[in-house]
């Protein structure tokens, strides 16, 4: 594959990501449940964690979305016949970090039953 056929197929894929992580905003699952939205043990044990876990982790897959843009350009010009792979395994592992982060947050706003915390 041509590095610029690499080029557009990571920015398409990225866009893709983009749109996905917009959808998650717009349309946050409601109610909990066991096929959409930010799912651990933690985020499904009352529906106040459930609405937090999933309005934070969409918007954080939407600023990794963005940020994720800057590197399809930048490996075109370093790695450009790897940049399709070189960028999903990038996103993917920054994906793979809303995890942690969504769990601090939990860990932050919320003690071990569920509860918010006070401030």
């Amino acid at each position: 594959m041509e590095a610029q056929d690499q080029l557009l197929m990571s920015l398409g894929y990225l866009i893709f990501m983009l749109v996905m992580s917009f959808v998650f905003v717009k349309f946050p699952p409601k109610k909990i449940n066991h096929f959409y939205g930010y799912r651990t043990r933690r985020s499904m044990a009352n529906q106040e964690i459930w609405k937090a876990a999933n309005t934070y982790s969409a918007g954080l897959m939407v600023k990794i979305s963005l940020i994720s843009l800057v590197f399809p350009p930048v490996l075109y010009f370093i790695y450009p016949k790897n940049n399709l792979l070189i960028t999903i395994i990038i996103h993917t592992v920054l994906l793979l970090s809303t995890l942690f982060f969504t769990q601090k947050y939990l860990n932050t706003n919320f003690d071990k039953n569920g509860n918010p915390k006070q401030s």
